[in-house]
């Protein structure tokens, strides 16, 4: 349950993160100033958000049998390192705002798979 929860906030923090940049991009002078902290707090939340959900998941899945506990952990590993990796790779701002939110996205993505065949097991 809290993985869900958790999985949920990602998902928020990413479109709030998203919906500030749109705003950002319409700002011009030194009223934008204002979305400079946002804009380095919820990347930042996000990947840790990743990391704890990702592991707290794989702890919940170890109980299962299946590959789920590796999925997840691999997921989690992806949403919250590979964005720092990528942030070093690739010198596109633009590309790796929309690759770092698709790694982001595949913890939610996971858990919510995760999630749904564990009910489907247990019906």
């Amino acid at each position: 349950m809290a993985t869900r929860i958790l999985s949920a906030v990602i998902v928020l923090v990413v479109v709030v993160y998203h919906a500030l940049r749109l705003m950002a991009a319409q700002c011009s002078g030194a009223a934008c100033d204002v979305y400079i902290p946002l804009s380095l707090l919820l990347p930042i939340t996000a990947l840790v958000l990743a990391a704890v959900t990702g592991g707290i998941a794989a702890n919940e899945a170890r109980a299962d049998s299946g590959p789920w506990t590796a999925i997840l952990v691999g997921c989690g590993v992806l949403g919250s390192i590979g964005p720092i990796v990528a942030g070093f790779l690739i010198k596109d701002n633009d590309v790796l705002v929309w690759l770092s939110t698709i790694l982001v996205l595949t913890v939610p993505l996971s858990v919510g798979a995760h999630a749904a065949m564990r009910s489907r097991a247990r019906a």
